[in-house]
């Protein structure tokens, strides 16, 4: 069993890693929790996956967000219970500008699917 610290951790590094936020970004998603260190004292990952996701899909297009998310399915569902909520606010920032989130939710993990066509569908 994953712990909810280790996996948001991994998670942020492996963003990092990939380049598509920098610390200082990073640090400015999540100044509103202190932080990582703040996200992980006090529990507050399900806002944080959803800050960042709201991030990433404000710079990314729906194109570039269908094939990070297809391609990155296991990385993105290793704690589905908070992870799901990164996938729900991406799927939510395109749907609310009006664009077609289908292909988006078809490519999400399989455990995400039922929840956001009944959210978005």
């Amino acid at each position: 069993m994953h712990s909810s610290a280790k996996v948001f951790a991994g998670f942020v590094g492996w963003l990092l890693s990939l380049r598509l936020l920098s610390e200082g970004k990073l640090l400015e998603i999540l100044e509103e929790f202190d932080g990582v260190q703040g996200v992980v004292k006090s529990n507050l990952y399900i806002s944080a996956y959803e800050e960042i996701a709201r991030y990433l899909a404000h710079l990314r297009s729906l194109e570039e967000m269908i094939c990070f998310v297809e391609s990155n399915s296991e990385v993105l569902s290793e704690l589905p219970a908070e992870q799901y909520y990164f996938i729900e606010a991406v799927v939510d920032v395109y749907a609310v500008n009006g664009l077609n989130v289908s292909r988006l939710i078809n490519v999400s993990p399989d455990k995400y699917r039922e929840y956001l066509i009944k959210r978005f569908g």
